[in-house]
């Protein structure tokens, strides 16, 4: 079986916190910094929020999304259920759930989902995501139909 340290576990932890962090902090280019370099980014695919194949392709909507007028705004993200599962000494898979909470206006849970199986990897920067796939809960789309026919 493969094993990480205590320090490589905390500092993936830490990852994934900043992940959703840097988000709420409409911080685009920290957001990036999550990520491999260009060259190695393997991908991102949200289903609802299409499928990214390029680290620019990855920044560019992490800057509307969290830039004036993006879906991110009052919001915050949470990560759960954190499951760290060792590959190798430099690559785990991490699964998690997210709740995405309103908190710029009445505070209420807007959408779930789980992150299954990211690839993350050591590199000389750290520990860094290079490839992710969110499955946004069914409970999400029921809750957009609803707000567009109440409109």
């Amino acid at each position: 079986m493969n094993h990480i340290s205590a320090t490589d576990f905390a500092e993936i932890q830490n990852l994934v916190a900043l992940y959703c962090v840097t988000t709420d902090n409409a911080d685009a280019d920290g957001f990036m910094q999550t990520w491999v370099e260009p060259a190695e980014f393997g991908g991102y695919d949200s289903g609802a929020f299409g499928k990214l194949d390029t680290w620019d392709a990855m920044h560019a909507f992490e800057k509307e999304h969290v830039g004036p007028g993006g879906m991110a705004n009052g919001k915050r993200h949470l990560s759960l259920n954190i499951v760290i599962e060792p590959v190798s000494a430099t690559e785990v898979h991490v699964t998690n759930d997210m709740v995405v909470l309103e908190v710029a206006d009445i505070p209420k849970v807007l959408a779930t989902g789980r992150y299954n199986r990211s690839v993350v990897v050591k590199t000389a920067a750290g520990w860094r995501f290079k490839r992710r796939t969110l499955d946004i809960d069914a409970g999400f789309f029921k809750a957009m139909a609803a707000q567009q026919q109440a409109a």
